[in-house]
């Protein structure tokens, strides 16, 4: 059970963004009930990036013709290399404790 003027919202964004693929409100809440479940199941963590930011990046990462083809796989090569890094750290730091 939902309040009316919520469907109405649904029902109203399923309209007006069809090429989310989003056929019936009934089949986005089932979907939106997915993702929070996942999100609130702790496998992930969502960071918020403005939208017209994330956009701008994809656009730079295809004009520039850079390693990277979209913002995710930047960001994502981002991160790989920082954890790298942090593993090489970490063992630079454990060696020099068994020194001591």
């Amino acid at each position: 059970m939902l309040p009316p003027e919520f469907l109405v919202r649904v029902q109203n964004f399923t309209e007006e963004n069809k090429q989310l693929g989003y056929i019936t409100k009934e089949e986005f809440i089932r979907d939106a009930i997915r993702f929070k479940l996942t999100m609130l199941s702790q496998e992930y963590e969502y960071i918020g990036i403005p939208k017209q930011r994330y956009d701008l990046l994809n656009e730079a990462a295809k004009e520039m013709n850079t390693l990277h083809s979209t913002a995710e796989d930047f960001i994502d090569t981002q991160i790989k290399d920082v954890l790298k890094k942090y593993r090489g750290w970490k063992q630079v730091k454990i060696g020099t404790k068994k020194k001591r």
